[in-house]
């Protein structure tokens, strides 16, 4: 594990392999473990590098931790991003973590070979209605109450995976300046300059949109829906899941994954790691 400073503060990034880097960001309250399923199989081709946001994991908190938001943790990445001196990356962002990744591509296309967007914010446009519901879950009684049981409403496939986020979950709940760093992420996912549905129409490099048909929390029939409009190129894949694929159920997600990594020029290594993906499948299937 490395901490990187950035204008937010040391963030934490976890790089496992050689290869072009793949640069993996997760939702908001989780941390860079929800990725400890695939990055076994990704890192046979890839330099995986997972990034705890600050506030999150490892990384330190904001400060104040009211002061948090999704454009300071698209400050982070890109802080990130030229601490490691990175080549042109993929970006496989969930919820929180697809915003930052479609923010990048816009704003230094330059930085981003491809994106993978799983179950992205940054997209459901500006309404009345998205903003009361941010509104809402911003309220420091809210997250505290009702934090944990809105994890498990979003986690649609049981397994000890997701019992070990929701464990995750419920620990940093406890973490000083935790909840009121919660509240300010959902008061600014409200905010119109979170939202890229106008800008994010001008990203022309390889994308691949994933999503969970069960999501309670960014539909798929909705703003999954609206996401495939607005980056008309991209492929699309919906999963039998909630709002975490590649946590409840890693197999089907590398399978989704790997076909369009392979067809992107320069990324593709050999045939190990779909190999490796196959052998995983069953493994997970067991599990």
């Amino acid at each position: 594990m490395q901490l990187i400073p950035t204008r937010v503060g040391r963030v934490a990034v976890n790089i496992v392999g050689d290869g072009p880097p793949l640069v993996l960001l997760h939702s908001v309250a989780h941390d860079h473990h929800d990725f400890d399923a695939i990055v076994p199989t990704l890192s046979t081709q890839f330099r995986t590098i997972a990034v705890d946001w600050p506030g999150h994991g490892e990384s330190d908190m904001f400060d104040p931790p009211s002061s948090a938001g999704a454009l300071r943790m698209c400050d982070a990445l890109e802080d990130v991003v030229d601490a490691l001196h990175l080549p042109p990356a993929v970006f496989l962002g969930n919820s929180v973590g697809g915003t930052a990744s479609l923010r990048l591509a816009v704003q230094k296309p330059e930085r981003v070979r491809a994106l993978v967007l799983v179950d992205t914010g940054g997209l459901a446009g500006k309404s009345a209605l998205i903003k009361m519901a941010c509104w809402v879950q911003g309220r420091e009684l809210v997250r505290r109450w009702t934090g944990l049981s809105f994890a498990r409403s979003y986690l649609k496939k049981p397994s000890e995976r997701v019992d070990a986020l929701l464990g995750r979950i419920e620990a940093a709940r406890a973490r000083s300046g935790f909840i009121e760093m919660d509240a300010a992420m959902w008061r600014s996912f409200g905010s119109p300059e979170v939202d890229m549905s106008d800008a994010a129409r001008v990203i022309a490099c390889p994308t691949l949109i994933v999503w969970g048909k069960h999501d309670p929390v960014i539909r798929a029939k909705v703003e999954g829906r609206r996401a495939r409009e607005i980056l008309a190129h991209a492929k699309y894949v919906e999963l039998d899941t909630g709002h975490v694929p590649f946590v409840e159920d890693p197999a089907a997600f590398l399978d989704a994954v790997f076909p369009f990594l392979r067809a992107i020029p320069a990324l593709a290594k050999g045939e190990g790691a779909f190999e490796q993906s196959a052998r995983a499948q069953s493994r997970f299937r067991k599990s």
